[in-house]
């Protein structure tokens, strides 16, 4: 028979051990929960290009009167912006609207040339589609071109009278181009790049209203660089 002592102990342990389990088991239900982790946004499908550059058009051919006259013209500038949507596979489809202002140089007409002053200014409003190649580093060259409208106009005069090319008009217009870019940070990149652009077929009006300088095409090639940024 045990004693009061020995019975006193013995509750004691059970007390003990009973108090222990109790401790664990609450402790194996207590849910661990997960830790926030905050993923840094990447930029989207969009970007926005913006860009300028050197333009030089080839001499322009048209006909006045039945002779055929010859414009020449220096190095001028281009600028505009382009609007843009990666596609998947490496495609990308943008709206392009851009200008190029060139400085006349001279015109021949009737086997004599004349000394030429003013500027013929081009306008585009393009539809591009562009495809880059893959290279797995931070420069992707890339190749493409673009269809839509063009308005040339011109405010050149030569020889000795203010006779010259006056205000044009729309025309189709179209480019071809390659380049390179060279990502800065996942969301900005500088581009260089190489664009032929042409606008056919279109007409001039003389500074006299009932003169015309037919079907001159306007053919410039454009060095440029810009800065794009996706969205």
């Amino acid at each position: 028979m045990l004693t009061n002592k020995a019975a006193t102990a013995i509750a004691a342990i059970a007390a003990v051990t009973l108090g222990a389990a109790s401790a664990t088991a609450a402790a194996d239900l207590v849910v661990e929960e997960p830790s926030a982790t905050v993923t840094p946004s990447e930029p989207g499908d969009w970007y926005v290009s913006l860009f300028v550059g050197a333009a030089k058009t080839d001499d322009t051919y048209s006909t006045f009167y039945g002779t055929h006259y010859v414009g020449t013209f220096d190095t001028g500038y281009n600028l505009g912006l382009a609007v843009g949507r990666s596609l998947g596979d490496s495609f990308r489809a943008e709206i392009e609207l851009s200008n190029n202002r060139v400085t006349a140089d001279y015109v021949t007409g009737w086997a004599v040339t004349f000394p030429a002053s003013g500027s013929l200014s081009t306008a585009y409003l393009l539809g591009n589609m562009w495809y880059d190649l893959p290279t797995g580093f931070s420069v992707t060259p890339y190749i493409g071109g673009g269809i839509g409208a063009g308005y040339a106009s011109s405010n050149t005069y030569f020889g000795f009278t203010r006779y010259g090319y006056g205000p044009g008009n729309l025309g189709f217009a179209y480019q071809l181009g390659a380049g390179v870019k060279f990502d800065a940070s996942e969301d900005i990149a500088l581009d260089l790049g190489y664009r032929y652009k042409s606008i056919l077929g279109i007409d001039y009006r003389d500074t006299d209203p009932l003169s015309v300088f037919e079907d001159p095409d306007i053919h410039t090639h454009v060095l440029q660089a810009g800065l794009t940024f996706k969205f």
